[in-house]
């Protein structure tokens, strides 16, 4: 009330609409008949019922013929091509993402956006990326839309940025599967869109470096580690084999990364008995961390089989760190099988053990951020739905349930078009 006295707006009438009912808007952004036309709708990913909600939306655009609140749920203002022209730059709304909405501009609009990459501050490109994002997860647009884009941020220093670029390099990894064409010409993609960063970053720190700069650099390298570029697992051999008499001595950033790569490119049973007993003797929790991400990336079926001999064995795996190891499993195309199989089998002693634990339910949450085959996901159904009427597990199954389903439908929906694009 106070703010509204002191301004031109209504702000209680205004903040009702964002704290008296729940979600937030889309707004969609086009050229219609030369008139430039912003639309709201309830912005939703998966299943749902609209109810037809709307927000007083501040625009916060680049146009000063746009009014500053969205009230309805549509806009039109004439006359678009002349505005476009007397303002000498593209249509934009949201501008410095100060407002909690997802943005969905039409193909022509967002086309002249990136056609001005000069114009666009990091902050911009996180945003562009973010809603390009959300809006595939929610299939307003399709995934085979944003990977024509990603190209376009692939030379960009800035950590934000690489960061939006790598979560939708990660969110495409689930219509590919390891050792067929598609995915070797996907890792093709993400060695183009972290080659510049890599040569720019290296794999130990420099005089030069920003902050930004040191947290960026293991993530791109993960990217490229992902894509086995050659050059880059060679290095992270040679790193290996400097320090390989002191491994807790490695750059710590990349450690994990020299690890993971030395498991899955050289592998021997002396390497792998020798990172298991580094575990075990360490009380460094962050080397403990990067040996597991090391030893769970092992692809040898035997290898694997005696880590989940030890999984119950709490001289070696502390229960509470027991997780992060099934997640490692979970996350290597050969590991997810055998360890699915275990936590089915010991379903009733990780309850025992842990079920008095807050994190208790992550174990299904990790499945479902894992699993997205039809067959996944009739196991988990299968497995969970007897265990709905259990105290603390309904809301979890229910939800988890429904986040497979939704991968699972997504893949089905987009997977051909996806792949058309790497053929």
């Amino acid at each position: 009330a106070e703010l509204g006295a002191v301004t031109d707006y209504d702000v209680t009438a205004i903040m009702q609409t964002w704290l008296d009912q729940p979600g937030y808007p889309v707004l969609s952004v086009g050229e219609e008949a030369n008139q430039l036309v912003i639309r709201q709708e309830q912005f939703f990913i998966g299943d749902h019922v609209d109810q037809h909600r709307l927000w007083q939306v501040p625009l916060n655009s680049n146009y000063m013929a746009v009014p500053e609140i969205l009230a309805t749920t549509e806009l039109k203002i004439p006359n678009y091509t002349q505005l476009r022209d007397q303002a000498a730059v593209p249509f934009r709304v949201n501008v410095d993402d100060a407002t909690h909405v997802v943005v969905q501009y039409d193909k022509r609009i967002l086309h002249d956006i990136l056609a001005h990459p000069e114009e666009l501050l990091a902050g911009d490109k996180l945003q562009i990326l973010k809603d390009l994002r959300y809006l595939a997860q929610a299939q307003r647009i399709s995934y085979a839309e944003v990977v024509p884009l990603l190209e376009r941020f692939a030379t960009d220093s800035s950590r934000i940025v690489n960061e939006a670029l790598l979560e939708i390099v990660d969110a495409l990894k689930v219509f590919f599967t390891p050792g067929t064409p598609e995915y070797g010409r996907f890792q093709a993609l993400v060695a183009k869109l972290t080659a510049f960063n890599v040569a720019r970053l290296g794999w130990e720190k420099q005089a030069t470096d920003s902050n930004d700069d040191v947290l960026l650099r293991p993530e791109v390298l993960s990217a490229a580690l992902l894509a086995e570029v050659p050059a880059e697992q060679a290095q992270a051999h040679a790193l290996y084999e400097r320090y390989a008499d002191n491994l807790q001595a490695l750059p710590a950033d990349v450690r994990g990364l020299v690890l993971k790569n030395e498991v899955k490119q050289y592998y021997s049973k002396a390497l792998f008995d020798k990172l298991l007993q580094a575990y075990q003797a360490t009380p460094d929790t962050s080397y403990q961390m990067h040996l597991r991400a090391g030893l769970t990336s092992v692809e040898d079926p035997t290898a694997i089989a005696e880590l989940l001999t030890v999984f119950k064995d709490n001289t070696v795996i502390k229960p509470q760190d027991l997780r992060g190891w099934a997640t490692g499993l979970l996350n290597n195309p050969v590991g997810e099988q055998p360890i699915w199989d275990w936590l089915r089998t010991e379903w009733a002693w990780i309850e025992d053990t842990l079920g008095g634990d807050m994190s208790f339910t992550s174990y299904i949450t990790m499945l479902a951020r894992t699993f997205k085959t039809p067959v996944r996901l009739a196991e988990f159904k299968e497995f969970f739905e007897p265990k709905l009427a259990q105290p603390g597990l309904t809301r979890e199954i229910e939800m988890d349930t429904n986040v497979i389903a939704a991968r699972v439908a997504l893949i089905a929906a987009e997977q051909a078009a996806v792949y058309a694009l790497f053929n």
